[in-house]
């Protein structure tokens, strides 16, 4: 026989295994119809969205990618233009060199005319008068060769003169066309680069589209799993119930004494069979499981919600005086977690709260901890 005190205490925790359950009364939307969405419609929107996703992640990666191309080809060009500017430089430093040689060039060759026309006329022995005055052939051809050899050496260094011109002239032309080919070079990255960004920009815009795309299907997806949620008419009738539901015949499977408070201990088994195993149709396939950590409800919606299967997975936590909270933090419909805007939407509704102080009476609440396969509570005098 359980004194009534016990009575009081099962009744509380009876109402502690249904926290769970009001979030779906409240996403029922004061008694809106749900719309005509299936599952199946649900499913397939996702699978769209994890394609865009997919899509969305390969082209944020290409994208990327490009980034690093356009960047290391600009890099290039950086260098390349570095190049063009050693190149001008060299050119106007051989042009210069060039220059010089040429006039040093012409004022050596006006210079030795000048001087050999000078001693020819007017040196104190003319070159003439030192080949006329020969005595001999010989000596004939010996003064003709001194001749030669003085003129022969001036015109020497006019030829060092001529061939570093021609040397520099040759250099010159080099460094001409090697800057011919940095342009090339040059102007070819520089359409590459061009390319590659007109490119980039078309596949952002394509990357912004599927972003619209994606952000109005997770709207539609929202919409759908709220008005799946709403069709949850398994847990609404348990919730407009909760008042008849047989919470005194609920017994604890074990309590003991942990310090100055009591420990209660249900099983998930115990639950379910009060609560969903008297045959009533319409908590059919209700069930109840606790896990280290995490508590969870689980059934199925009315055919009219296309038979989704749901799940609800979340823990209690003491609010103080009395309250409790039924913390969401997962909810699966056909095995697929919904949204996050939906799980919020649940997890802050205010019916997830409440106050079973007038339950407790001479009792405290102290802990609320689900472990496997039990519910345990923590009460104290």
């Amino acid at each position: 026989m359980l004194s009534g005190k016990r009575i009081i205490v099962l009744t509380f925790l009876l109402a502690l295994c249904l926290l769970a359950l009001p979030a779906g009364r409240r996403a029922a939307g004061e008694g809106e119809a749900p719309g005509a969405v299936s599952p199946e419609d649900r499913l397939e929107a996702l699978a769209r969205q994890a394609e865009l996703e997919r899509r969305k992640g390969e082209l944020a990666a290409e994208l990327l990618d490009w980034d690093v191309k356009i960047e290391a080809a600009r890099q290039d060009q950086e260098q390349l233009l570095l190049e063009i500017q050693q190149a001008e430089r060299s050119l106007a430093g051989a042009e210069t060199s060039l220059g010089e040689s040429r006039a040093r060039l012409d004022e050596g060759m006006e210079d030795l005319g000048r001087w050999v026309n000078h001693l020819y006329r007017y040196g104190q022995i003319s070159y003439l008068e030192v080949v006329l005055e020969a005595k001999s052939f010989s000596e004939f051809v010996e003064r003709a060769g001194l001749v030669v050899t003085v003129i022969s050496a001036q015109a020497e260094l006019l030829d060092e003169v001529r061939d570093r011109a021609a040397r520099l002239e040759a250099q010159l032309e080099a460094l001409r066309q090697a800057r011919a080919l940095l342009d090339q070079k040059n102007a070819a990255l520089a359409g590459r680069i061009r390319e590659m960004d007109d490119y980039r920009a078309g596949r952002e815009v394509f990357l912004n589209e599927l972003k619209e795309q994606s952000a109005g299907l997770a709207e539609s997806i929202v919409e759908r799993e709220t008005l799946l949620f709403r069709s949850l008419d398994s847990l609404q009738y348990l919730l407009k119930h909760l008042d008849s539901l047989p919470w005194h015949n609920l017994t604890p499977d074990t309590f003991s004494l942990a310090g100055n408070k009591m420990r209660l201990e249900f099983k998930d088994q115990e639950v379910n069979r009060v609560f969903f195993g008297q045959g009533d149709p319409a908590l059919a396939g209700l069930s109840v499981h606790c896990a280290p950590g995490l508590f969870s409800i689980s059934g199925t919606a009315a055919a009219g919600a296309g038979s989704a299967d749901f799940k609800i997975e979340g823990n209690f936590e003491p609010r103080g005086r009395g309250r409790v909270s039924f913390q969401p933090g997962r909810m699966y419909l056909s095995g697929v977690p919904v949204s996050s805007e939906v799980l919020g939407f649940i997890a802050g509704e205010e019916l997830l709260e409440i106050d079973f102080g007038s339950f407790l009476q001479d009792y405290r609440l102290s802990e609320i901890r689900p472990e496997e396969g039990k519910l345990v509570v923590f009460i104290t005098g």
